[in-house]
């Protein structure tokens, strides 16, 4: 009974390595694509927990007429949101919230409960500044390049700078109190002045690839 030559030996040999080498980078192809789309797929819940919050934080925007004062400020990769805080056997309070990129993670920072308009505006202050508030910040969207949000005020429209922002509401609360002085029902035309709606917008990565993707977000106020 003939054996196997050396050179028979060597062939075959050659051609396993082959199927190995073939049979690793399929299993390695592999790996890697399920490790992109685990990563994709938790990318894309830390963009769902942030839609969640950022609409429950519209959902509970404060009156600025209760406020005196606009509940909504913006900046440079911020957004600032005065919302109505109520806890179960407490009187209703104000909570002052920040979105904000820090670095290249969009993280929501939240003031502790305020009771007058003076703690509101030093939580502000506070939450202004990068870092403020670290001690109640979450991090909640990574791999971001930009933050930016505008404001729709009834019934300027959309407004994108806090001097119009505040001169909408000043302007609609201004002819508001004329028709109340003139005794003429508000019904006949005259809009009431609220911000109606917040629109956030963002840029990330998703990891599916190196181009960032542009994500907007538009909640109704309910005032």
């Amino acid at each position: 009974m003939r054996g196997f030559t050396l050179l028979e030996m060597l062939v075959a040999i050659t051609l396993l390595a082959v199927i190995a080498v073939i049979a690793w980078r399929g299993l390695d192809a592999m790996t890697r694509g399920r490790e992109r789309l685990t990563d994709h797929d938790n990318r894309l819940n830390t963009l769902k927990l942030l839609y969640g919050q950022f609409q429950s934080d519209c959902e509970h925007l404060t009156s600025p007429t209760l406020l005196q004062g606009s509940p909504v400020e913006l900046g440079n990769g911020l957004l600032l949101m005065v919302r109505d805080r109520r806890d179960e056997g407490r009187p209703s309070q104000w909570q002052v919230v920040a979105y904000r990129l820090n670095g290249n993670t969009v993280v929501r920072a939240a003031s502790p409960p305020a009771d007058n308009r003076s703690a509101v505006q030093a939580a502000m202050i506070t939450l202004r500044q990068a870092g403020g508030g670290a001690n109640l910040a979450r991090p909640l969207v990574g791999d971001a390049d930009s933050l930016s949000a505008r404001v729709w005020v009834e019934p300027g429209g959309w407004q994108a700078e806090n001097g119009r922002i505040a001169a909408a509401l000043l302007s609609g609360n201004a002819s508001a109190s004329a028709v109340a002085a003139s005794g003429v029902s508000a019904s006949l035309g005259v809009a009431t002045t609220a911000v109606r709606a917040i629109e956030l917008n963002l840029t990330a990565r998703m990891g599916d690839g190196d181009t960032p993707r542009r994500f907007q977000k538009i909640c109704m106020t309910g005032l």
